[in-house]
């Protein structure tokens, strides 16, 4: 694979991925932006939803399951760049890519690491709890609002067709499996190597062009915490 040693790497990159990255997204969206026919063919049949917002890609990102060793050679890239994918991930296989991310990044680089906020979901819980009596009538409970936001599982089972259902269930992309605050991302960002690791504010980076990624709905009003390294 060509590789420019200048080059940004931006991991579970989505739909929307700027085309001055080298984009990686291991979603069969991201599979599909590749075989455009193919997706057209199994939407006219009925197999695939046609509705699926994610179906519209910018780019065509490279197409890698992130739990697997990153296809790229060591001190390749300049910065690395994974928004809300480490929750997607079991502990074990997110630590795996905290050091694949070391590998890869020169020298110097920079790794920059957004996830959804534990801490400021647990504030929102405790300020919300309805009392011993329950949520009044028509009010979400704040116990169902903290699992939406958790985001281990959905309320209901996968549906649509066969062919959707044994993809979610295959791949479990969608559902998160360990969640962080800034102190234990910390941690394990430094278990991998990486230094002079802190928190940062929405597009406070190091990374030249960190707005062309980073998006303040996964990041303000608690949605998120960034948080930033070396390589050393």
């Amino acid at each position: 694979m060509s590789q420019n040693h200048s080059q940004k790497l931006n991991l579970g990159c989505g739909p929307n991925a700027p085309a001055g990255w080298l984009n990686v997204d291991g979603s069969w969206n991201a599979w599909f932006a590749h075989h455009p026919h193919l997706r057209k063919i199994l939407e006219t049949v009925g197999l695939i939803n046609a509705t699926n917002q994610g179906a519209q890609w910018k780019v065509k990102p490279v197409v890698h399951d992130l739990r697997k060793p990153l296809p790229f050679k060591d001190n390749t890239f300049s910065a690395v760049y994974a928004s809300h994918v480490l929750e997607h991930l079991y502990l074990v296989e997110a630590r795996q890519l905290l050091g694949e991310c070391w590998r890869v990044v020169q020298p110097g680089g920079v790794i920059r690491i957004v996830v959804p906020d534990l801490h400021s979901m647990v504030v929102d819980y405790l300020r919300g709890e309805s009392g011993d009596n329950g949520p009044s009538p028509g009010k979400i409970s704040a116990a169902d609002q903290l699992n939406d936001k958790l985001g281990f599982r959905k309320p209901d089972p996968p549906g649509g067709s066969a062919v959707f259902k044994f993809y979610a269930i295959w791949k479990d992309f969608h559902s998160h499996k360990w969640m962080y605050d800034s102190e234990s991302l910390i941690h394990y960002v430094e278990l991998a190597g990486i230094r002079e690791v802190s928190e940062k504010g929405f597009r406070a980076s190091d990374i030249p062009g960190i707005e062309e990624v980073e998006d303040p709905g996964r990041v303000l009003d608690g949605a998120g915490i960034c948080i930033e390294g070396k390589k050393r």
